[in-house]
């Protein structure tokens, strides 16, 4: 799943009184790509955390993405392609929980969180979408929506 499947219908999300909930199906991807991707990055903590101390942004855009879009890629090549919004979702857990984790460990203060939280997403957003465009899975530059969608 690449993030330029997000916006291939070209139409904003239908916006309600509030959050809406999961489908089943949506539920469980999220389960299963969570629980998954902490099993990666647990595996490896150790390294993670000194990658975390010498450089906190770059070493939390780098696992994140890596692990979230291993994952993803490995799920769409099996026939069960991730839903977009599971996948933004993940992402958005994954990046709270490095953050969490470089905060427990003194890394990051209380009172830079939001900005490293926010700092980490966009960045691990545009890693994404970079890696997408490298593998060729992005839409070449100046194609027009329309042609996007056939």
């Amino acid at each position: 799943m690449n993030l330029q499947d997000m916006a291939k219908d070209g139409q904003a999300p239908e916006q309600t009184s509030g959050p809406k909930q999961a489908s089943p199906e949506q539920q469980n991807q999220f389960d299963m790509l969570v629980g998954r991707a902490r099993q990666i990055m647990g595996r490896d903590a150790e390294v993670w955390l000194k990658a975390l101390e010498q450089s906190p942004t770059k070493a939390a855009v780098k696992m994140g993405t890596n692990v979230l879009r291993q994952l993803a890629m490995e799920s769409e090549k099996s026939g069960y392609p991730v839903d977009p919004a599971v996948l933004l979702h993940a992402g958005v857990t994954l990046v709270k929980d490095v953050a969490g984790i470089a905060n427990e460990a003194g890394i990051v203060a209380d009172d830079q969180l939001e900005s490293f939280l926010q700092q980490v997403m966009q960045e691990s957003i545009a890693e994404y979408m970079r890696r997408d465009a490298d593998d060729g899975l992005m839409p070449e530059q100046g194609q027009q929506p329309q042609e996007m969608m056939q």
